[in-house]
């Protein structure tokens, strides 16, 4: 009981940050300029940006520039070969295998709206199991709020919803491979959230953009049978509720040279419950099956390395790992992705 209100507590925490977030800007954004001291001098835009990719795990804080098309496919290879337990402690369990291809193909509606869609094809394995197919196919907008200024504290700020159709395979499994055939979730998710980023000029060559995340997603029932992605078993049958996320990352990037860049990710990711309504069925093993799962944490780091030919064309690859977690995976990968902008 202690531990699901600590649960509970927790994530209303992160949500209410991000609101207070929100607030804050749109309330900035209403103010006149007059009252904020905006002055063309002060307020002029930036006229020479830095080369960046973006970090490999944060959404931009700026929309796409109108007619502009920008394509960054990525590649995840990641390494699941622990579970943290609801003490945060570490154990053994079944190695396996995730790689991930994803495709993002942004596109500049106007000056302040940019549309996003990432199809991705999802490959699994473990031992001698494998299997791929097409993973839940995500559909975003993203608003720019705010418009960063030189010599101002204030940021670009973009803020986007996004619904996932589950497009991937979730139900009705093949039970020799329990939780490898899953490529999807099942369910309708719709995720909001807000992104920004700010520039510091250190010298004329050393540029540091700062990056804030903060994202709430919630998601639709779900009607499984049979071995499924949550679980389940030989008779299984019935409903999946999943828990809201809620993820915060916190990132920047620093140029070493005119085309060399370093960038890090730390992020924070809390899950709630999972439930379950009907017959949960029996395991391989004849054992109850089990469906769902607790309120889950996760907190994980991502550094990475930038080359950027110029502002258009870049790529970024670097490794991803948990640093500890509740009731989740220990994972370790590598993260690679370029970066085009037609």
């Amino acid at each position: 009981m202690a531990s699901s209100i600590v649960a509970r507590e927790t994530t209303e925490c992160l949500i209410r940050a991000g609101l207070s977030v929100l607030t804050v800007v749109l309330a900035y954004c209403a103010i006149p300029n007059i009252v904020r001291g905006d002055d063309s001098e002060a307020c002029r835009p930036i006229l020479a940006q830095p080369f960046f990719t973006g970090t490999l795990l944060t959404q931009r804080g700026k929309t796409v520039s109108q007619g502009d098309l920008m394509i960054m496919p990525y590649f995840y290879s990641t390494r699941f070969g622990g579970l943290y337990n609801n003490n945060w402690r570490l154990q053994s369990a079944t190695v396996t295998r995730t790689n991930i291809q994803q495709t993002l193909l942004v596109y500049g509606l106007t000056s302040r709206i940019d549309v996003e869609i990432a199809p991705q094809w999802v490959g699994n394995h473990a031992e001698n199991e494998s299997s791929v197919g097409f993973g839940d196919f995500p559909l975003q907008v993203g608003f720019q709020a705010l418009q960063e200024r030189v010599d101002t504290w204030l940021p670009n700020v973009r803020i986007w919803v996004q619904e996932t159709f589950p497009t991937g395979h979730y139900t009705e499994l093949s039970p020799t491979k329990t939780g490898l055939s899953g490529t999807g979730g099942g369910s309708f998710a719709t995720t909001l959230g807000i992104g920004a980023q700010k520039l510091f000029w250190w010298t004329e060559d050393h540029v540091f953009r700062a990056r804030l995340n903060v994202t709430h997603g919630f998601y639709s029932p779900v009607t499984v049978q049979g071995f499924n992605s949550y679980g389940g078993g030989f008779g299984t049958q019935g409903r999946v509720e999943p828990g809201s996320v809620t993820t915060v990352i916190v990132a920047g990037e620093y140029t070493l040279t005119r085309h060399v860049a370093l960038a890090l990710d730390i992020g924070l990711q809390a899950a709630n419950a999972t439930h379950f309504s009907g017959t949960t069925g029996v395991g391989l093993s004849g054992q109850p099956a089990t469906v769902g799962g607790g309120y889950k944490e996760v907190i994980a780091v991502a550094p990475a390395v930038e080359y950027n030919w110029n502002e258009r064309t870049g790529v970024i690859v670097g490794p991803w790992f948990s640093l500890t977690g509740r009731n989740t995976s220990e994972f370790f990968g590598v993260v690679a992705a370029l970066y085009l902008v037609r």
